[in-house]
């Protein structure tokens, strides 16, 4: 079975980033997840030409201290970083302007910006890999 090169989670929840690790474990849809207290310690790493493992999939939480989701993207997408990349936003938030918030991102930068709803499930990942990986095909 074809699986996701890496995986990087930012969120300042340490339970979120547990469950998830252990959920990505069991579907087996990567073996390289990589995780982040907020998003600076992410750019920092991403922006160290060192470090060769990039993920293809990114899941970020919207509600974090020192930078939020939306400022990641924005910082993120200024990298010289030429990967294919594809940001899941983690939002426990179903309010409509949000959903519409992560369209409008999605149509203002090179990578594709997708939203999933909290709390993420086994089958959620196995859906959201299964959609990746057939994208990335095409």
């Amino acid at each position: 079975m074809k699986t996701i090169n890496a995986i990087c989670l930012i969120d300042d929840d340490p339970i979120t980033i547990f469950s998830v690790k252990k959920l990505i474990e069991v579907t087996e849809i990567t073996k390289n997840v990589i995780s982040f207290n907020n998003g600076i310690e992410a750019l920092k790493h991403y922006n160290n030409p060192e470090n060769v493992l990039f993920p293809e999939l990114i899941l970020l939480d919207l509600n974090m201290p020192i930078i939020d989701g939306w400022e990641f993207i924005d910082a993120f997408s200024k990298l010289d970083i030429s990967k294919k990349t594809c940001i899941y936003i983690l939002t426990s938030s179903i309010n409509p302007e949000d959903i519409e918030k992560v369209k409008t991102y999605d149509q203002k930068y090179l990578f594709t910006i997708k939203h999933l709803i909290k709390p993420v499930t086994k089958e959620k990942l196995k859906s959201l890999a299964s959609s990746f990986l057939l994208e990335s095909e095409l």
